[in-house]
């Protein structure tokens, strides 16, 4: 992995900032059945929703120093999905979270894409991450537990009830 400003790259992928320009994929992602499920709606239904959301979560990025990165292939700048770091608030480290678009599942991307921003927050002196998942989101948890996270079990607090709790150690 390497990063150039906010950018961060990988073997296949580039994790950019959002951009306005990134409204139409956004809007789709959080339209996506899987997305509903398992994220739950943000009230992101029109494309001025999607470029609310977008400058909401660069605002976290400026806040807290880290936020949500776009990942892209390297070579098309083809959208694949997002990830990134979030500030949940009930935690005093960042939570990592991702979502990839449909035609993006299934190839180690967000493998590849979480693999990038954790060695990010390493290299910024992060000692922990959290990562909480739906219950029943089964193909996260098994992308959680690949790049390293263990199951600590189920997290209860009014904006999160019931959601599976991982947890990473950056500490060698």
């Amino acid at each position: 992995m390497n990063s150039n400003s906010t950018n961060l790259y990988s073997e296949r992928l580039c994790l950019r900032p959002l951009t306005l320009a990134d409204q139409h994929w956004v809007l789709a992602l959080q339209q996506d059945a899987l997305w509903l499920k398992y994220i739950g709606s943000k009230g992101v239904n029109t494309l001025q929703d999607a470029c609310d959301y977008i400058e909401n979560t660069n605002a976290q990025r400026q806040e807290w120093g880290y936020g949500l990165w776009a990942v892209e292939d390297k070579h098309t700048a083809q959208p694949l999905g997002v990830c990134g770091l979030f500030n949940r608030f009930a935690f005093q480290c960042p939570d990592l979270g991702f979502a990839m678009l449909p035609e993006s599942r299934g190839k180690g991307i967000c493998q590849e894409a979480c693999h990038a921003v954790i060695a990010w927050a390493k290299a910024q002196n992060y000692t922990f991450l959290t990562a909480m998942t739906h219950p029943e989101n089964s193909a996260s948890q098994c992308v959680l537990q690949r790049v390293g996270f263990t199951k600590q079990g189920v997290f209860f607090d009014k904006a999160f009830s019931g959601q599976t709790l991982f947890w990473l150690s950056l500490i060698d």
